[in-house]
């Protein structure tokens, strides 16, 4: 009587897992297609891509993302002059100490990134650079702070929308620069 050879279950596992991997190592690279490779790591991937300009080193990639950021952080300037009282549901006393607390806060963001773009380019200096880029993401968030601790409302005000948009280009260079 012939010996009948059934494959086991294990065998038939293991090449299903095989045929998934295969699978699913092909998607990785499609699911990055058309995004710069400093920008795999980062929560806004397409306008990461649009801030490092197609940067084929980290340093240029830093350098871009940083020198993006600042740009729209020198913006926000003539926001803070327009803001009024109402906006934020503040008596004009209180709206007076936020809008000081936003300028302090967007003058340091300010101050930070270009320190960030000092050390990486005179300096060469990561570390530093690094710190300098997220105590400039931090010092973005002091404006939301102080709205929200005067008992101001924040979300639906041109300022809130500006400033987040500025949160996305900090974070992006943040996801930048860690990937040293």
């Amino acid at each position: 009587m012939a010996l009948r050879v059934y494959p086991s279950f294990s065998l038939l596992f293991v090449a299903a897992a095989a045929v998934v991997l295969l699978f699913a190592a092909g998607g990785a690279e499609a699911r990055f297609k058309g995004i710069n490779q400093w920008c795999r790591t980062s929560d806004y991937k397409a306008l990461c891509t649009q801030m490092v300009k197609g940067a084929t080193t980290q340093k240029d990639a830093i350098a871009n993302a940083v020198t993006t950021t600042l740009d729209v952080t020198l913006r926000m300037g003539p926001l803070l002059d327009g803001l009024g009282a109402v906006e934020f549901n503040l008596p004009n006393v209180t709206k007076d100490a936020v809008v000081s607390t936003c300028r302090d806060s967007f003058g340091s963001a300010t101050d930070n990134l270009k320190d960030a773009l000092l050390y990486l380019q005179k300096v060469d200096d990561p570390y530093t650079t690094l710190d300098r880029i997220q105590t400039a993401e931090t010092n973005l968030y002091g404006c939301a702070d102080a709205v929200t601790q005067m008992g101001g409302r924040w979300v639906n005000t041109p300022l809130a929308r500006a400033s987040k948009i500025i949160f996305k280009f900090a974070s992006n260079c943040l996801a930048v620069a860690t990937q040293m």
